[in-house]
């Protein structure tokens, strides 16, 4: 028994061409020309549309492929512009933070404070005598 089913699987396909009233000298089913036709017609248009179907996957999935390419294309611009406008802010306050922070003239406020120190106690000495005599 597996022998036999063994032979079927293996078994070439034949194809004769016979007229009506022929004997077919082979087990099997007969095709007239318009089922070959239908056939083979099936068939082509099988292959025509898995062309269609392999053609519109390749589109569908190079058409995300673009969507996701131009998504990150712009987070990448944002991100850019965004670092741009941080380090603009971050520049004008370290200059105001130096225009700030500048020393000042320490020098002259050092003068400015002892001569003013001097005048006063020049000023209490003088009064402190004046009464001091009257």
């Amino acid at each position: 028994m597996f022998f036999l089913l063994m032979s079927l699987a293996f078994a070439e396909p034949l194809i004769t061409k016979v007229e009506q009233g022929d004997k077919v000298p082979f087990d099997g089913r007969l095709f007239n020309d318009e089922a070959v036709s239908t056939v083979l017609a099936d068939s082509e248009a099988s292959v025509q549309q898995c062309e269609i179907r392999k053609d519109l996957e390749w589109k569908t999935q190079m058409a995300e492929l673009q969507y996701q390419h131009d998504v990150l294309g712009a987070k990448h611009e944002a991100l850019e512009f965004r670092h741009s406008e941080l380090m603009d802010i971050k520049d004008e306050e370290i200059n105001l933070l130096r225009r700030h922070s500048s020393p000042r003239k320490t020098m002259w406020m050092f003068l400015g404070g002892f001569t003013a120190g001097t005048a006063a106690s020049l000023a209490t000495y003088y009064a402190v005598n004046q009464i001091s005599e009257n």
